[in-house]
C-alpha cells in the first residue's frame, strides 16, 4: 500500500460526514426539527410531507422564535441555546443540545426558515441551499418558526439511492409521529402526509386522549394502566398484552423524562413482567413514561439521541419489570376476557338473587305476561329439556346469574332432567382424564413435601355421581316478581352457590360455556387446568435450591470478567446451589449443581448464572420456570377428553376464587367472550 500523508478534510466532506451520522432518513430531519419546535415551547405543531419527505417536508410550530440575530449563528455547527458548558452534559434537560441538528440537514438539503418571535411586528426568512446562506429578509408570518426542507441529498446522490421508496420513507415517518403524540400529549399535534391529515391530536395534556388517537377508544379499554414508584423512577402510562399483542416490537414507546428513547433493557424487563399473558412470538404493547433524575442518565450517547445508558441499570430493570407486573395482577379471569367480535362491551354488573337453595321448588308454570306478547311458549305435556329451552325465552339473564352452577349431560349440552340426575355416574366420561389429575398430584406431592390442599373437585372426582346440592331447581318466574327482587354485586370469593356464573355445558369436549349477566363465556378446560397446576406447581418449589454433589469435582476456566463477577457474587451462586470455590489461574472448582425439579443442571449453567449476573445482577429461574410449565402442561385435561361436569365446575370455581393469571403458561386465553350486543349484532337485531 502506497504511503499517504494526513490531510485536513474540507469543510464540505465535514458537514456531509456529521450528517450521515444526524440525518439518516426523512424521518430523522424532521425528528431533530419537531424536538427543537418542542424545546421552544410549542403548543402546536404541523408536520407535513410529500413523497415520503424526499421531495419535500415542512415542521411549523407556534413556538417562542428565533432572535434576526441569531439566524446566521443556527445553522453553524456545534452552535446551541441550550448547553454552555460541559458540566451542562451530566444534566441535560432539553431534547435538542448538541447544535448539530440544522447544519446537517442544511448541508444536504436546500432549507427555507421562516421565524416570528412573541410580539414581534414581524418576521424574518432566509435560505439555506447545501450549506451555502443567504440573504435574511423580513416577512409576514405568523408567531413561531417554519422550516421547509425540499429536495434532501440533492448534493449526495450516493445517499439518496440508498433511501427506501416514498411509502416506506411514509411510514417511517408516520411512526416517529405517532411516537411524539404518546410522548408529549400536551402538545397538539397534526401530521398530514401527500395532503392527507394522518394523524391530530387534542393536546389536552392526558395520555388517554393522546393514545385514543393513535389506537382508538377499543383498544384504550383494553389497555392496563401501570403507575407507581419504586427505585428512584417514576412510571406511568399502559401496556397491552392478550390481543392486545403485536408481531414485533414497533408498539413499543418508551419516553424517559419526555425523550423518546430506544432501550433494550426497558424492552427485556416489560416483556419479563408480561411473560404468559403473550403467545409465544407475540410482544406486549406499551406506552411508558418514566421519570427520573436527569443526572441518572445519559443522553450524550449518539448523535441521534434515540440511546441512553442508565447509571443503575439492575434497578431500573427491577422497578419496570414490578410495576408492569403488579399493573397486570389486579383482575380475574372472567372479569375482562378477550372478546370474540371486536366490539365495545358495556360496563355492566354482575348480578345474583338472593335466594335460600331450600326454598326452591321445581314448577314448570310460567307468567306469559313476562313474555311481553312474543313468543307464546306452552310448557303442557312437554319433555323436560324443551321445557329448558322455552325458559330460555322466558327468563331475563339475571334471572339466570341468580341460580347455581347446573349440572348438564355433555352429550347434548342441556341440562339433566330429575329423573335423570339420580342415575348421573361418572362412568359415562373418559377415565384418562381422571388419571392424568392423579398422576400430575402424585408427580407434585413426591417431588417435594409440602401442606397443600389437594386439587379439589379435580377430575378425578369422575369416580362419585353429581351431588344433590348443585341440582337445579326452578322457581316461578313473574314479571312482578322480577320488578321487586333485589340484586346485589356477588364478590368472586363467595360460596358454590353464589358463584356469578351459570354452567351451560361443554362443546367439543373442550370449551366450558358459563352465562354472566349479558355475557357468554367459553372457556379452554385444557387451559384452565394448566393454569391451575402451574401455579400450585410454582408454590410448592418456591424456594427450591437444593444441590446435586458432583461425583468428580468439575474445573472451570473463566475470562477474567467472569472470574470477577465469579468472587462478588460467591454467596448468591452458594444460595442458587452452586457449591464453587476459587482453584487459582483464573479456574474455579465446581464440586454442586442446583437441582431443577428432580434434575441436576449441568455445569454450563454455572457459566449462564455468571452471564445472568453479569446482565442483570441476578440468577435467573427460567429453566424451573419452563419445567414446571412443560409438566403443568403434560398432565393437565386435554382438549377433546370427556371430564366429569363436577369436575369441570370445580375448575371454574377455583379459577374465580384464585383469581389466577387469565392466560396458560404459554400466553393462550383462558377465557373469552361472547356479549348480548354482539349476538343482537350478528342476528340484525340492532344495526348499531
Amino acid at each position: 500500500m502506497q504511503h499517504a500523508h494526513i490531510r485536513q478534510l474540507s469543510a464540505d466532506v465535514i458537514g456531509q460526514i456529521a450528517a450521515g451520522e444526524v440525518v439518516e432518513r426523512p424521518s430523522a430531519a424532521i425528528k431533530e426539527l419537531v424536538e427543537n419546535s418542542m424545546d421552544a415551547s410549542a403548543t402546536a405543531i404541523t408536520v407535513e410531507i410529500r413523497d415520503g419527505g424526499l421531495t419535500s417536508f415542512r415542521v411549523v410550530d407556534n413556538g417562542s422564535g428565533i432572535q434576526p440575530s441569531d439566524i446566521r449563528l443556527a445553522f453553524a455547527r456545534h452552535a446551541t441555546s441550550k448547553i454552555s458548558t460541559a458540566q451542562d452534559l451530566y444534566g441535560v434537560q432539553t431534547l435538542g443540545f448538541r447544535g448539530e441538528a440544522l447544519a446537517s440537514i442544511a448541508a444536504v438539503a436546500k432549507v427555507t426558515c421562516t421565524t416570528r418571535m412573541r410580539g414581534a411586528e414581524n418576521g424574518v426568512t432566509v435560505q439555506n441551499n447545501g450549506g451555502e446562506l443567504g440573504e435574511i429578509k423580513e416577512a409576514a408570518c405568523p408567531e413561531g418558526t417554519a422550516f421547509l426542507v425540499k429536495d434532501l441529498f440533492f448534493n449526495a446522490p450516493v445517499r439518496r439511492r440508498f433511501l427506501k421508496k416514498p411509502a416506506t420513507e411514509t411510514g417511517y415517518i408516520s411512526d416517529l409521529m405517532m411516537r411524539f403524540i404518546l410522548s408529549h400529549p400536551q402538545v397538539s399535534f397534526r401530521y398530514i402526509a401527500d395532503g392527507k391529515t394522518v394523524y391530530f391530536s387534542a393536546g389536552d395534556g392526558k395520555l388517554e386522549s393522546a393514545v385514543m388517537s393513535i389506537y382508538g377508544l377499543q383498544a384504550l379499554e383494553r389497555l392496563r394502566h401501570v403507575s407507581g414508584n419504586m427505585n428512584g423512577v417514576a412510571l406511568d402510562g399502559f401496556v397491552g398484552v392478550g390481543d392486545l399483542s403485536r408481531g414485533n416490537r414497533s408498539h413499543q414507546s418508551f419516553i424517559l423524562n419526555g425523550r423518546l428513547i430506544k432501550s433494550n433493557l426497558l424492552t427485556l424487563a416489560v416483556e419479563e413482567a408480561c411473560k404468559q399473558r403473550v403467545m409465544i412470538g407475540r410482544y406486549p404493547m406499551c406506552i411508558l413514561h418514566l421519570t427520573m433524575p436527569f443526572e441518572a442518565a445519559d443522553v450524550n450517547v449518539h448523535p441521534n439521541k434515540w440511546e441512553v445508558r442508565f447509571q443503575h441499570e439492575a434497578e431500573i430493570r427491577e422497578a419496570v419489570q414490578s410495576l408492569v407486573f403488579d399493573a397486570l395482577q389486579d383482575r380475574s379471569p372472567i372479569a375482562d376476557p378477550e372478546s370474540m367480535f371486536l366490539d365495545e362491551k358495556p360496563d355492566v354488573p354482575i348480578a345474583v338473587k338472593r335466594v335460600d337453595p331450600a326454598k326452591y321448588k321445581p314448577d314448570s308454570t310460567y307468567d306469559k305476561a313476562a313474555v311481553n306478547n312474543t313468543d307464546t311458549i306452552s310448557n303442557n305435556n312437554k319433555p323436560y329439556s324443551e321445557q329448558i329451552k322455552a325458559e330460555v325465552h322466558l327468563k331475563s339473564p339475571a334471572q339466570f346469574v341468580s341460580q347455581p352452577l347446573v349440572a348438564h349431560d355433555s352429550a347434548n349440552g342441556m341440562p339433566l332432567a330429575p329423573a335423570d340426575r339420580a342415575s348421573f355416574s361418572a362412568n359415562a366420561f373418559s377415565q384418562k382424564a381422571e388419571v392424568r389429575v392423579k398422576e400430575a398430584l402424585k408427580d407434585t406431592a413426591s417431588s417435594q413435601e409440602v401442606n397443600q390442599e389437594p386439587l379439589q373437585g379435580s377430575i378425578s372426582s369422575a369416580a362419585n355421581e353429581i351431588p344433590t346440592s348443585i341440582r337445579q331447581q326452578e322457581e316461578p318466574f313473574s314479571a312482578a316478581s322480577a320488578v321487586a327482587e333485589q340484586t346485589t354485586i356477588a364478590p368472586l370469593e363467595e360460596k358454590f352457590d353464589q358463584i356469578p356464573v351459570r354452567l351451560i355445558g361443554v362443546v367439543f369436549d373442550t370449551y366450558i360455556l358459563l352465562e354472566a349477566s349479558d355475557r357468554l363465556l367459553m372457556c379452554d378446560q385444557h387451559a384452565v387446568h394448566e393454569r391451575l397446576l402451574y401455579e400450585q406447581m410454582m408454590k410448592a418449589y418456591a424456594g427450591d435450591a437444593a444441590s446435586q454433589q458432583l461425583l468428580t469435582p468439575e474445573m472451570v476456566h473463566l475470562t477474567h470478567r467472569e472470574f470477577e463477577i465469579f468472587r462478588a457474587a460467591k454467596d448468591l451462586l452458594y444460595k442458587a446451589g452452586f457449591d464453587a470455590s476459587d482453584f487459582g489461574d483464573l479456574t474455579v472448582q465446581l464440586r454442586a449443581v442446583p437441582m431443577v425439579l428432580g434434575q441436576a443442571r449441568s455445569s454450563e449453567c454455572f457459566r449462564d448464572a455468571l452471564d445472568d449476573l453479569a446482565e442483570s445482577g441476578q440468577i435467573s429461574n427460567e429453566q424451573r420456570t419452563s419445567r414446571i410449565i412443560q409438566m403443568a402442561c403434560k398432565h393437565a385435561v386435554k382438549g377433546g377428553e370427556r371430564a366429569p361436569m363436577s369436575a369441570l365446575m370445580d375448575l371454574i370455581r377455583r379459577m374465580i376464587r384464585e383469581n389466577v393469571t387469565p392466560t396458560c403458561p404459554h400466553g393462550r386465553p383462558l377465557v373469552i367472550e361472547i356479549s348480548k350486543r354482539d349476538l343482537e349484532k350478528r342476528f340484525h337485531r340492532i344495526q348499531n
